[in-house]
């Protein structure tokens, strides 16, 4: 029984980890349902932005989400401005 168990657990544990999809043109309702922890850090008229910490080994410490008109247009991990220690969203053109 335990060797069923054990298996099953695990299974379980990674699942309820795994991060959530995220795609262009995705709802920023839905987007914020989905990542609940993310901050929204940029409202304007343009564009609104969230970061989202990171939890992905080997990548930058945060992730921005880039929303115009309700929709996801961009993600990226920001950047770093000279001098500064965290990244900030990138700025529009």
């Amino acid at each position: 029984m335990k060797k069923i168990l054990i298996p099953l657990l695990l299974v379980f544990l990674m699942s309820c980890a795994a991060p959530k999809m995220v795609a262009v043109n995705m709802p920023e309702d839905q987007f914020k349902k989905e990542h609940a922890s993310a901050k929204l850090i940029e409202l304007s008229e343009s564009r609104t932005v969230y970061r989202q910490l990171n939890y992905a080994p080997g990548e930058g410490l945060y992730k921005f989400y880039y929303f115009k008109n309700g929709k996801l247009t961009l993600m990226d991990e920001g950047f770093l401005p000279h001098g500064q220690t965290t990244p900030v969203p990138t700025p529009e053109f």
